[in-house]
């Protein structure tokens, strides 16, 4: 059975999408350029491609029903403003698709969210959603050394990496089917006793209660 996650990357805020839409619509477009060449022609020159797109068409249910795809369910609202504090805070999401052949388990940032309320459905939010992959960036800096040993020396350049702040790498594990937070905290940590470090850490108020796809950071 196919699920959708999607939530905020560390894994604190996320839900599976309650009804699964018809069709996912995935773009991987190229970027090539073609150039005209005095004496040659149109040639072309292959670039690497753009960042994959994934759109979709759903809707948020007001009641729970047969075709509803998670064990919880939220009023739509929840789902709306959830997304819309994303956007506002400029979140990285991670999306998780399992259950068919075109698994996906990513990074990716809204590109576009709509929604609305059909008369005679009152009560439920119909919605599409653009998603485009995010690719992890480091900028650099340059730094200008002035020297006045020589005037060659003057002009010399170096870069310098601007490096995280927090160099710690956090561990995160997804939840599957069938998993406990005391199996992988004996797993991972090699004492089922240290699920409350895992509960703590992710703030979950429960740890009997952690779903298929949720993401969770490891101490």
């Amino acid at each position: 059975m196919y699920k959708m996650y999607i939530g905020i990357q560390n894994g604190e805020e996320g839900f599976i999408i309650p009804v699964l839409p018809e069709k996912i619509e995935i773009n991987e477009d190229g970027d090539n350029k073609t150039y005209d060449v005095i004496n040659l022609g149109e040639v072309s020159k292959i670039n690497s491609p753009k960042l994959t797109e994934i759109n979709f068409e759903s809707y948020f249910p007001l009641n729970n029903g047969p075709y509803v795809s998670s064990e919880q369910v939220f009023e739509p609202s929840f789902y709306i403003t959830k997304i819309k504090e994303w956007r506002e805070k400029k979140q990285k999401l991670r999306f998780i698709l399992v259950g068919g052949q075109l698994e996906i388990n990513d990074l990716f940032t809204i590109e576009n969210f709509k929604y609305e309320e059909h008369g005679g459905e009152i009560g439920d939010i119909y919605y599409s959603i653009e998603l485009k992959r995010y690719k992890n960036h480091v900028a650099r800096k340059v730094v200008i050394v002035n020297n006045n040993l020589s005037k060659a020396k003057s002009n010399k350049v170096k870069t310098k990496s601007i490096r995280n702040t927090d160099n710690k790498k956090v561990k995160t594990y997804t939840v599957v089917n069938g998993d406990t937070l005391w199996h992988i905290s004996k797993k991972f940590l090699g004492d089922g006793n240290r699920y409350k470090e895992i509960a703590k850490l992710n703030n979950i108020s429960n740890p009997n209660l952690i779903y298929v796809g949720q993401v969770l950071k490891l101490p």
